[in-house]
């Protein structure tokens, strides 16, 4: 009862074996290969279960539209290249490609996807060092529609003719000087925003100077107007004062005689620390005596 327990067992086993064994699917986006020891015997499967011989033929899917080759992957990282004017430069590139003959890629490439990205940027490599080698590092970074790319995948194409596949576009997405080159273009732009500055602010010393010194020459001239406004003011008043003197020394001499010595006297008087002689005749003293008398005062 247990050998043939073990025996279902093992045919359970088998059977399950030759089931996996003889179906394969392919996904969609995908085409089938099939390969009978290793060689091609049918191409361009559909999506959907296939079935083949077990452990003699094997459905292996590749990609029936456009597959990405990333440099950075295939390279290790970013890839140096010198440009014409002599400035050693990273880039990043990012690579399209599609199987056109997928019986001629299996037997170039095992059916593997990789060997032939592989093999797409070792031809694409030589490429790009030529192009960069050819032109300055300020035109290729002002190369924004790829145009000077534009011939690269037609180049690539005549060397992979055999490979079955063939490269649509090459984009380069990152494009920078090492990091030691950054930082002297770093310095040198920093020290021309410096100089730039310092020309600033010598322009700005400069027309501050000339604006002072405007302004002080418009001070000055004002002054000057204002001044002479002054003494034409002052010499008409002046005038005006002497009319207004003459008019009343015409009217009462002996009174404007004696109000001009009374101004004199007003003016000696006020400083505070002056004598006056005055003779027994003096006009002022008349008047002071007979305003202490109560009399008529007279000049």
């Amino acid at each position: 009862m247990l050998h043939r327990t073990f025996l279902s067992f093992i045919i359970a086993v088998i059977a399950l074996l030759l089931v996996t064994q003889s179906v394969s699917m392919v996904h969609q986006g995908q085409k089938g290969v099939l390969l009978r020891f290793g060689t091609v015997v049918e191409t361009g499967l559909t999506p959907g279960l296939h079935f083949k011989l077990p452990f003699l033929e094997q459905l292996v899917p590749l990609d029936d539209h456009w597959i990405t080759l990333d440099s950075e992957q295939q390279n290790g990282g970013r890839v140096k290249f010198t440009t014409l004017d002599g400035k050693t430069i990273e880039i990043d590139y990012l690579a399209i490609w599609h199987i056109t003959d997928m019986a001629a890629f299996c037997r170039v490439s095992a059916c593997d996807e990789s060997v032939g990205a592989r093999r797409i940027n070792d031809e694409l490599m030589p490429l790009l060092r030529q192009l960069f080698a050819a032109h300055a590092f300020n035109e290729m970074l002002a190369d924004m529609d790829g145009r000077l790319l534009a011939g690269v995948p037609a180049a690539v194409n005549t060397r992979i003719k055999e490979l079955g596949a063939q490269l649509d576009s090459v984009q380069i997405t990152v494009l920078t000087l090492p990091s030691d080159s950054l930082d002297a273009v770093y310095a040198r732009m920093r020290s021309a925003q410096l100089e730039q500055a310092a020309q600033v602010r010598n322009d700005g010393t400069a027309a501050a100077a000339s604006i002072r010194a405007a302004a002080e020459q418009q001070k000055a001239q004002i002054l000057a107007q204002t001044d002479s406004q002054v003494q034409k003011i002052r010499g008409a008043a002046q005038a005006e004062a002497a009319e207004i003197y003459a008019r009343a020394y015409r009217q009462d001499p002996g009174f404007f005689r004696f109000y001009r010595s009374l101004e004199t006297y007003r003016r000696v008087i006020k400083s505070g620390n002056s004598v006056i002689v005055l003779g027994p005749d003096s006009e002022f003293l008349k008047y002071i005596n007979n305003y202490k008398s109560g009399g008529p005062v007279r000049h």
